[in-house]
């Protein structure tokens, strides 16, 4: 019996090893949550160590991330931290312990709070997530740029407060590089036979990889470090497509996946889009009832460029010609305005006709007029104690002639 009973645990032992190596890989490294034929974006620095340090430092990888005291932007100090509504309650920003919150203040009294979890954003605004059991909810307070200032979260009223707007899988799809449904169908869509909202938008939070990594655009990654591992002389790389290989209609969508607006039919989740796919495979357009005729400057840039002419008169334009999605954007004007240059250039017919001001140089500034900041109508926002709304301003992808308050001019004007 004794024999028998070694045997029972040494087999318990074996199954528990088991399980637990599921976790880590060879080198004791936690495993992707997206499979194993992912290697984690920290494996592309061995070979790519500048490119990759440059990524740490874009927008792309801040779309996302775990929300601590040192990556929150606006103050936390006294006078400075709270959001104030009309019903004369508050939400204060307060750090307590290790841990960020957002606290409820009715009447002078504490009424409720909730923690800094996710953050969504970091160039333009910053909001955040809490988690809820298998569900994310926004926080009723974000952080403007332009302002510089704490201001209603969008989605929320300023007439008295909430935490109750429920985010669901599809903005982590734009905003991170993966987060598991807890109930799923085919395409990796939400199961639609559960009748509650919240329901079909519970979500594995041990599955949520932050920001936009390496593997969201380049794809599956885990045999292309084996081999590159295993065979270091090879400078060719091999078992990934090459994105600047494919042609420019899948270079466009590998872009547009994210950033063609949320007004089309989904087929498919975004977390399944490969290099090389084509958007057509995972949305279908809109019908006519629900075409916007005028795109929102937020979210769908695709859209926009597709209506300029330097777009349709052009057979290699694409978002990389201005964009190095490795780097941050750069905010200069005339690094953009160089871009124009390549096809407009000075004493050509097609150089602009506009005469400057005394001082100023058009080859340094094309932006400005061709591609005005532009009020977002999806997005806008209140401060603390202001009945204003304020627009969310973001540049155009619509490259054309505008007027002063850029408004676009009929053609020929």
């Amino acid at each position: 019996m004794r024999g028998k009973k070694y045997i029972y645990i040494l087999a318990a032992l074996v199954f528990s090893v088991s399980v637990l190596s599921q976790c880590k890989n060879s080198q004791g490294e936690k495993k992707d949550p997206r499979g194993p034929a992912f290697a984690g974006a920290g494996k592309c620095r061995t070979c790519h160590p500048s490119v990759y340090d440059s990524f740490l430092l874009s927008a792309h990888y801040a779309a996302s991330a775990a929300a601590t005291p040192g990556n929150i932007q606006g103050s936390f100090l006294e006078g400075q931290n709270e959001f104030a509504f009309e019903d004369n309650s508050k939400v204060k920003m307060e750090q307590r312990g290790s841990r960020p919150f957002q606290v409820l203040y009715i009447n002078g009294e504490e009424a409720g709070s909730k923690p800094f979890e996710i953050s969504f954003g970091i160039k333009k605004a910053q909001s955040w997530l809490y988690w809820t059991g298998n569900n994310t909810y926004q926080l009723p307070v974000s952080y403007y740029t332009s302002v510089h200032s704490w201001g209603l979260s969008p989605g929320y009223t300023s007439q008295f407060p909430e935490f109750n707007r429920l985010v669901g899988r599809n903005c982590f799809e734009c905003h991170s590089s993966n987060i598991n449904y807890l109930h799923t169908i085919a395409g990796g869509l939400p199961d639609t036979g559960i009748m509650s909202l919240a329901g079909r938008e519970e979500m594995d939070r041990l599955s949520l990889v932050t920001g936009i990594d390496c593997e969201r655009c380049h794809g599956p990654a885990a045999e292309h470090v084996r081999f590159h591992e295993q065979n270091p002389a090879e400078k060719k790389g091999r078992f990934l497509v090459a994105i600047a290989g494919t042609g420019r209609q899948e270079q466009l969508d590998a872009c547009a996946v994210c950033h063609s607006g949320n007004d089309q039919v989904k087929l498919k989740s975004r977390f399944l889009f490969r290099p090389g796919d084509t958007l057509s495979a995972f949305f279908r357009p809109p019908t006519d009832t629900f075409i916007k005729t005028e795109l929102d400057v937020h979210g769908n840039q695709y859209g926009l460029l597709r209506q300029s002419r330097c777009f349709t008169q052009s057979t290699t334009l694409t978002c990389k010609n201005c964009h190095d999605p490795h780097r941050d954007a750069d905010n200069s004007l005339s690094y953009y305005s160089a871009q124009c240059m390549n096809c407009h250039k000075e004493g050509s017919p097609s150089f602009c006709t506009v005469k400057p001001a005394a001082g100023v140089l058009l080859t340094e500034n094309c932006i400005d007029c061709h591609m005005p900041n532009q009020p977002s109508a999806a997005i806008s926002f209140k401060l603390s104690g202001s009945l204003q709304r304020y627009s969310y301003l973001l540049r155009t992808h619509r490259i054309a002639v505008y007027g002063r308050e850029g408004e676009k001019l009929p053609a020929g004007k």
